[in-house]
């Protein structure tokens, strides 16, 4: 009872200590500062930082208790004990009075006070009881220690079970989704490769054991020395994947990434080593896991049901809410051990395999995985023509198993690599710390007040939504959004649109600026590059927002503006139907009717993060069409009913006709039918494709001349808005959008076609999309890998036919257009600069 008790506390309390470190990572990186602290995605994250002091405090004490050694023989309590107590009552007084957590920014105070947190668990964890007759039971119980280790057969017995459940699972959610299975030639070999992924894996494990065991064995000291070398090489493998993970996520490298991962890793792994090693200690002398009885047996394989089920159902489970995987892969490490240790529990065989056997056994594992790898190009013909296809292939399987991705970049085919010099130069360029700006934007050389017409502009980014997903788009499919489907045919469809910020946190900005911006949260001062706060006050526009948490960081407490959705405390609470009724009570209870409004939102109900009040799809018997997906389909049929609610408000008022509305997209989004999932950290032609719907009043529309098709970003949703009013010409300029509508086609052609620069908003992460649209080039900063489609022929982007020319072409040109936002900002990377990327 009392060593269950203090592992309860211990696991309380180095909860705590890891997510307070964990915190303060989040606010030292610019991207997740934005994302995550000054907009937190979840209501507990507030709360924890409005009750740090009262939380340390149980924390310290649940680590003191846990800790608290048995006095025996009368023996006082060792003096590095009650040192420790005091030094962790001392901090709890200074954070009473004065807690950090609440005025973090992303600085290096940060991430000074993230490696500070984990300093009590670290020296909690090294502390372990010294009294007499522990070093007595110790002492025997180092001398027992034997060499012996597992049988490489119950390592590939375990693979065998987490592979089949893994391959089972991506299946049936298949079957699920698309009520028809497809076994083929390329599922066989999938999960053929994912069985013997899973079992090269294994193998490699043991055989560390089992040497780690052999040289233990052969000192005096067999167990400590076994545990020690056990703890340090779990200590450098989570490091090493620590560092690789906040590289490729987060583009952090440099030795502050390295620092940190370090000293993570071994907090966690100590830590660990806390709560385990008090139950293997226990004084045990005859008991083993040779010896299970019936009810442990039974209790065993109730344990692995469930582990099974918990497996099959971890992507409902998760369901969007895992970014870049990492919640997957998690879960997929502890079902390996789980499974490893219920396996062991029913087949407790140890042998006992010598230094050479154990050597032979990895290099032939190593050779013939390794030889079927480099001659996958002859019997993987399914999966592929070229090794490039077959990769591609494989990360797309990948995606929709986690445990074979895991195992498959464990095993080194993650094409990780160090960052060179093309990745450095986009890094300098991205999260930019130094925020200031020296120049603004001005989409008219001089902006007076119009003597146009004023209608109102309402303007609906609806966020993550697809243009796949919509009617207008897509009628062969798409049957569930009418309204908006009648606001089309009302209205001009814009057929080749793309976001070039891949992510809301730059997206919503630019789509306010019209214009690119430097990668950065946010430009300041933003009013200066706010080209639709510039239009509204000239033209004297009532300013009605969803004020969202990104607007919140644009606008200024003294801005004239009237709120909507005040209530909403967390970026993906915002809600379609929610944001109308406000607006219809807003238009209905103005006291100048007569001055225009300008309105703006941007609803997250499609959004994989989305945290609403609607109706879950189940409990409105939703039916999706066949290959979508079916939260998308729902979510979208729901914001098309409260925006065609909202189309029916203004029709009754006679303001329909005589309003622009405008229906688009800050990004799509990639829901794994190509093996891909997420956006902000990928550019793909399905996460950077959006749709633009836009209504005229009907005077401005037969007047005015268009091309569907013509190649257009968000970014020209502003300098159209300007044209629309009379503010003309737009000037003409590299980083500018441009009017997507004019008086004649010779105006339109004034704005020459050009390429695309598109950008994550998380990462190091660009690409070309050319001028005619058929091209997209992407490269990435880690894993370094650069991709060329012709989206003409390959509109999904499943074939790479990049070249070292084109690849040479393209990155030159995506450094030359990074250039020419730095200078036009007045940004120039330099030593002192503090990026995100760099750990220096």
């Amino acid at each position: 009872m009392r060593l269950g008790i203090q592992t309860l506390l211990r696991l309380v309390a180095g909860t705590y200590f890891v997510l307070t470190s964990l915190y303060c990572l989040l606010a030292f990186l610019p991207y997740t500062y934005c994302a995550f602290i000054k907009a937190p995605p979840y209501s507990w994250m507030p709360w924890f930082t409005h009750h740090q002091a009262a939380l340390y405090w149980a924390a310290a004490a649940a680590l003191s208790i846990a800790n608290w050694p048995p006095a025996e023989h009368g023996q006082r309590r060792s003096p590095s004990f009650l040192a420790g107590c005091v030094l962790l009552a001392a901090a709890g007084f200074y954070l009473t009075f004065r807690p950090f957590l609440p005025g973090l920014r992303d600085d290096r105070a940060a991430y000074w006070w993230g490696l500070v947190s984990l300093v009590p668990l670290i020296g909690f964890a090294l502390f372990r009881p010294t009294s007499p007759s522990w070093y007595q039971r110790r002492a025997e119980q180092h001398q027992s220690a034997s060499g012996q280790g597992f049988g490489y057969a119950l390592g590939v017995l375990t693979a065998l079970c987490v592979s089949s459940v893994y391959t089972f699972g991506v299946y049936a959610r298949l079957v699920s989704d698309s009520h028809s299975l497809h076994l083929n030639s390329q599922a066989a070999e999938l999960a053929l490769w994912s069985l013997l992924s899973h079992s090269a894996l294994a193998i490699a494990v043991l055989s560390i054991l089992n040497l780690i065991f052999q040289v233990a064995a052969r000192t005096s000291m067999p167990r400590p020395i076994r545990r020690m070398l056990i703890g340090g090489s779990i200590a450098i493998a989570l490091g090493f994947v620590l560092v690789r993970f906040l590289d490729d996520s987060m583009s952090f490298d440099g030795w502050s990434a390295r620092f940190y991962a370090g000293a993570l890793a071994i907090t966690l792994t100590l830590w660990g080593f806390s709560l385990i090693l008090p139950w293997l200690d226990r004084e045990r002398p005859h008991s083993s896991f040779h010896r299970v009885s019936a009810i442990g047996r039974i209790a065993t394989w109730i344990a692995t049901v469930v582990l099974i089920g918990l497996a099959l159902a971890s992507r409902s489970l998760i369901g969007g809410e895992d970014w870049n995987g990492f919640v997957g892969s998690t879960w997929a490490l502890i079902f390996w051990v789980a499974m490893s240790l219920c396996v062991y529990r029913l087949r407790p065989v140890r042998t006992n395999y010598s230094g050479t056997v154990i050597l032979a056994t990895l290099l032939v594992a190593a050779f013939v995985y390794k030889g079927l790898q480099f001659t996958e190009i002859f019997w993987a013909k399914p999966l592929g023509s070229t090794d490039d296809e077959i990769s591609l292939k494989l990360e797309e399987y990948g995606e929709r198993d986690a445990s074979f991705l895991l195992a498959h970049h464990v095993l080194g085919n993650s094409r990780h690599q160090p960052c060179g010099d093309l990745c450095r130069i986009l890094r300098e360029y991205t999260n930019i710390r130094d925020t200031h700006i020296h120049q603004g934007v001005r989409l008219v050389e001089q902006l007076t007040a119009t003597k146009s017409a004023r209608p109102n502009i309402f303007i609906f980014v609806i966020d993550s939504m697809r243009p796949d997903y919509l009617g207008a788009y897509n009628p062969e499919h798409v049957n569930y959004t009418p309204n908006l489907d009648a606001l089309a045919r009302d209205s001009i469809v814009f057929d080749n649109v793309y976001t070039q910020y891949v992510g809301t946190s730059i997206s919503e900005p630019a789509v306010w600026s019209g214009a690119e911006l430097l990668h950065t949260h946010f430009p300041q001062p933003f009013d200066d590059v706010n080209s639709l706060r510039t239009l509204a006050r000239t033209d004297e526009y009532q300013l009605v927002l969803s004020y969202d948490t990104v607007l919140r960081q644009l606008f200024t407490p003294s801005d004239d503006v009237t709120k909507l959705d005040s209530d909403k405390q967390l970026w993906n609470q915002y809600e379609a139907c929610s944001t109308v009724q406000q607006l219809e009570s807003t238009l209905d209870g103005r006291s100048d009717q007569s001055r225009p409004v300008l309105f703006y939102a941007q609803p997250m109900n499609v959004h994989q993060f989305a945290r609403n009040d609607v109706p879950s799809p189940s409990s409105q018997h939703w039916q999706s069409p066949t290959g979508m997906n079916s939260r998308i389909t729902y979510e979208v049929h729901w914001v098309d009913s409260c925006l065609g609610g909202f189309f029916s408000y203004l029709k009754r008022r006679g303001l329909y006709d005589e309003s622009i509305i405008v229906v688009a997209s800050d990004h799509g989004d990639a829901t794994g039918e190509f093996g891909r999932i997420s956006h902000s950290t990928s550019i793909w032609p399905e996460i950077a494709r959006v749709p633009l719907i836009v209504h005229l009043p009907g005077n401005l529309r037969e007047r005015l001349v268009h091309e569907d098709d013509r190649l257009a970003t968000l970014t020209d949703i502003a300098p159209t808005l300007y044209y629309l009013l009379g503010h003309r010409p737009i000037q003409q300029n590299p980083l500018y959008g441009r009017p997507l509508l004019a008086e004649t086609k010779a105006e339109l052609d004034r704005y020459p076609d050009r390429d695309l620069l598109l950008a994550s908003d998380v990462r190091a992460v660009y690409g070309i999309l050319t001028a005619d649209g058929r091209y997209l080039y992407t490269t990435y900063d880690s894993p370094a890998q650069s991709y060329l489609f012709d989206l003409a022929a390959d509109p999904n982007a499943q074939h790479n036919i990049l070249t070292s020319a084109l690849k040479q072409r393209y990155d030159e040109e995506i450094i030359e257009r990074l250039h020419t936002i730095g200078d036009y900002y007045g940004y120039k990377p330099g030593v002192g600069t503090l990026l995100a990327s760099s750990g220096h």
